[in-house]
């Protein structure tokens, strides 16, 4: 399975996931700060476009990003369902992988408690490259743990993520997908196994 197979595999499966609400569920709260499922949907469209991504990156322009939102909201659920079926061509798919992943379980485990099948090997794979490249780029995500390892259960692979001005030590063991949840920032329901090192 590639990049480009599994962000497919994930958009489709959000698309019709959508397409089998009722008005009732689209309200629903996710993972994601506070957000209804409406929102989150809205948000993942306006963040392929040109200007939402600028909102999101830049604090004092997050208006941009929430303006585009609430306007994508204003034309109702058939319009944002169309937009998540058109995948934008210009969007690399290693830009989305741990973005959908993460994005689907916000909807899934948040007040609607919808489960789905545990992901595949293959799946796991892919996610677990998502977070190789994640943890180079965002350590900030973890520094409140120290010296960070995180394991994966089922190759025990390990990705290290130091903290120099850390003597504390943690390492978190779990499968892919949910080591990625995790360590963005969804602590509290990521089924994981938490040891801090001697």
């Amino acid at each position: 399975m590639t990049n480009k197979q599994f962000v497919q595999s994930e958009r489709t499966y959000l698309v019709e996931l959508l397409k089998g609400f009722k008005p009732s569920q689209w309200k629903a709260i996710t993972l994601c700060g506070g957000w209804n499922v409406e929102d989150l949907a809205a948000h993942i469209v306006v963040r392929e476009g040109l200007i939402g991504p600028i909102g999101i990156v830049v604090p004092r322009l997050h208006n941009l990003h929430d303006s585009r939102v609430k306007k994508l909201e204003a034309k109702g659920h058939s319009a944002i369902i169309q937009k998540l079926e058109k995948y934008p061509w210009f969007m690399p798919a290693v830009v989305n992988t741990g973005e959908f992943w993460v994005h689907n379980e916000d909807i899934l485990r948040g007040a609607l408690h919808i489960k789905r099948p545990v992901a595949t090997a293959k799946q796991n794979a892919i996610l677990w490259s998502s977070l190789q490249g994640l943890a180079k780029i965002k350590k900030g995500l973890v520094k409140d743990l120290g010296n960070v390892v995180l394991k994966n259960e089922h190759t025990a692979e390990v990705i290290t993520i130091a903290n120099h001005k850390s003597k504390n030590d943690t390492i978190i063991t779990g499968q892919a997908g949910e080591l990625l949840l995790f360590f963005y920032g969804r602590r509290d329901v990521a089924k994981v196994t938490i040891k801090k090192a001697p």
